[in-house]
């Protein structure tokens, strides 16, 4: 029997972010279907590592087959751990879950390292990876975006990227690219959740039809009733969903919430925040005043309960300035059959088309406009949801995925060789 190690750079029940959520419930899913896998998360915060690890511990067992390793840092730029003894401890572990399929969600805090010893060691088993952003491309945390200056990054390149980190010259660059490139070809098989990013991926150097676009799967089983809501009490209610990180764009928000106060029309509406706390916010953004009139911070939220926390809203906003890949909270939004306005770039715009509503990334002014055009706009909003379609869920996502992991190539052995 075939056994699947699911590998994420964090945990999603110490940090919550999209990829390692999806990852995570893939795994639940193949449990759910009888297959033996096992899940291997990163706690990646210090405070939490000192309080739910013993000083000389590195694996904590969370659940049956549901393991956390504890970070012990990596260089961005190599992608290495800093030290020979905690790459050896993260090899060591997965070869011991002696699995036939290690499906890898980011490399980070897993290592460049650690990849190219697995695959040595065990060139029979199959090494599938999720890209989930550009860390491979761009050394900026992979997201695209110049230091310094917050301006969006289109292509890298040797000299652009210098100039984002002076202390690397432009050769630099030239070898981390081969490092990169090498340490992909050490994977069977890639996956991208966005055509968007594939794209992204081919136009850097990975060979044409080599990243499957696969969006990540998503469990449709909810319990709701989405005529038990007022359409046009729903109408005016918007809502944010997500981490407070720089990128995600909730100080664009709130600029915008305080662009339509300083309007002269009466604003019927209300922006809840989920995911961020008010003194989160303030510590993240201590200059950005918080208009309390129209926006409420509601706190963290558990990743089981986003659908149908989103379900009691009619607008869900996705104000992020980087380049999204295939944000979660769409997925969620989909789901919950509360229509998007999204910033208009990356994955976002290409999960949207046709069904949600795009603003001028990065403009808190176009994204106040477009809020008011929507709220109260009941014809608007019933239009957007008969549009939109279900997401992809766990019974369809596996099925696509066990065709790519398990190519004709491969089928009678369930077993691949490896990527030459």
């Amino acid at each position: 029997m075939t056994k699947v190690a699911i590998i994420s750079h964090s945990h999603p029940m110490l940090k919550g972010g999209g990829g390692e959520v999806a990852a995570y419930r893939h795994f639940q899913y193949l449990r759910d279907q009888n297959i033996d896998a096992a899940f291997v998360g990163v706690a990646i915060d210090a405070d939490t590592i000192a309080a739910i690890f013993a000083p000389d511990q590195s694996i904590l067992q969370l659940g049956e087959s549901d393991f956390c390793m504890r970070a012990t840092g990596m260089d961005s730029f190599t992608m290495e751990h800093d030290r020979a003894q905690d790459e050896d401890a993260v090899l060591n572990f997965l070869l011991a879950l002696n699995a036939d399929v290690y499906h890898f969600h980011h490399f980070w805090n897993i290592g460049a390292g650690t990849i190219r010893r697995l695959r040595r060691a065990r060139p029979k088993a199959r090494l599938i990876c999720t890209l989930h952003e550009m860390t491979a491309i761009c050394a900026n945390h992979g997201q695209m975006i110049k230091t310094g200056s917050g301006e969006l990054c289109n292509a890298a390149s040797p000299l652009a990227c210098a100039g984002c980190f002076p202390e690397h010259n432009a050769l630099d660059f030239v070898m981390r690219r081969r490092r990169m490139i090498e340490l992909i070809e050490q994977f069977d098989e890639l996956i991208a959740p966005s055509h968007f990013l594939a794209k992204r991926f081919e136009a850097w150097g990975v060979e044409p039809g080599r990243v499957h676009v696969l969006e990540n799967g998503i469990d449709l089983d909810v319990n709701y009733d989405i005529n038990q809501f007022d359409r046009s009490d729903q109408s005016r209610r918007f809502a944010f969903f997500g981490q407070a990180t720089p990128t995600k764009g909730l100080d664009i928000l709130m600029r915008s919430a305080r662009w339509i106060k300083s309007q002269k029309n009466k604003t019927d509406l209300s922006i809840d925040v989920f995911g961020v706390t008010r003194a989160r916010f303030d510590e993240m953004w201590p200059n950005e005043k918080v208009p309390e009139s129209l926006i409420r911070f509601r706190g963290r939220y558990r990743a089981a309960d986003a659908v149908d926390l989103m379900s009691r809203y009619g607008w869900i906003i996705i104000p992020s300035v980087w380049w999204e890949n295939s944000p979660v909270v769409i997925q969620e939004a989909r789901l919950a059959n509360s229509p998007v306005i999204a910033s208009n770039i990356g994955g976002m715009k290409e999960k949207v088309e046709g069904w949600g509503h795009l603003f001028e990334v990065g403009n808190p002014a176009a994204l106040g406009q477009k809020i008011l055009e929507l709220a109260g706009n009941e014809d608007c909003l019933e239009q957007s949801r008969k549009k939109m379609s279900a997401p992809l869920n766990l019974t369809e996502y596996s099925e696509i995925w066990n065709k790519i992991v398990y190519p004709v190539t491969c089928i009678n052995s369930k077993i691949g060789s490896g990527r030459k």
